[in-house]
């Protein structure tokens, strides 16, 4: 017997919460914070970030992922209007910080939910507040592993990762683990900076050489799907599973 949807939230709750791994995805920073090489700053937090790529101060790193800056260049509303979800579609936020995207995804599906997977407990204590303060209630926060995000199989209609694909560790592995998370039909969701130097976003070593994504995630079993010119900085695209018979190639 499967339970309503409505209920799905409530019980994914009890169930992942006491979830303790360390996790996979990690944010960007703005043009005036760039990621931090690993190791850098690493005697100014009291408590390591569990994001290795990302700042050492986890306060600081929050507000850089949240900065009017950064958000504006992500052209929040604009992705989530392109992926025209329905209202009851379930949503992964991979990396997803202290909520710039999960939160929108969570008001464009009001009969769905999100799940918010993050690696490093203080940004989804961030995410919880946000939630509370803004009266947010079909999101998961979701801790999830360095090698696993730790979502139920077969129930994601769209799994979204943003400004952390380039830090994500053994990625043929890790995308074919995301994709037994898809249910029939589902899609993967990818926002990542540009190669080279930008003025904006990570130095160019940090980031992945031209083409490297693309053939990753061929190998990985997924197919193009899309590709969106919504960003100056930033590609935006949706791949689909190469053997999924509900998304014919386009």
């Amino acid at each position: 017997m499967s339970l309503p949807r409505a209920l799905a939230p409530a019980l994914l709750a009890l169930l992942l919460s006491p979830l303790a791994a360390l996790g996979a995805g990690c944010r960007s920073a703005d043009p005036h914070a760039p990621h931090a090489a690993p190791g850098a700053d690493a005697d100014t937090a009291a408590e390591p970030n569990r994001d290795r790529h990302g700042m050492a101060d986890v306060e600081r790193y929050i507000e850089v992922l949240g900065s009017e800056s950064r958000v504006a260049e992500l052209r929040v509303p604009e992705v989530v209007a392109a992926l025209a979800l329905p209202a009851d579609a379930v949503v992964a936020d991979i990396g997803c910080g202290p909520g710039v995207f999960a939160l929108p995804f969570a008001r464009a599906c009001p009969d769905g939910y999100v799940l918010a997977v993050d690696v490093e407990p203080r940004q989804l204590d961030a995410l919880r507040e946000r939630l509370l303060a803004e009266d947010v209630a079909n999101v998961v926060p979701v801790l999830g592993s360095y090698s696993d995000p730790h979502l139920p199989p077969g129930r994601v209609d769209l799994i979204f990762v943003a400004d952390t694909y380039h830090h994500l560790e053994d990625r043929v592995a890790y995308f074919e683990r995301l994709a037994r998370a898809l249910a029939p039909g589902g899609r993967l969701a990818l926002v990542e900076y540009l190669p080279g130097d930008l003025p904006v976003g990570p130095p160019a070593d940090h980031k992945l050489p031209a083409g490297v994504r693309e053939a990753e995630l061929g190998e990985a079993g997924w197919r193009l799907e899309r590709r969106f010119e919504l960003h100056r900085y930033h590609a935006f695209d949706v791949w689909v599973r190469a053997d999924d018979p509900v998304s014919p190639p386009r």
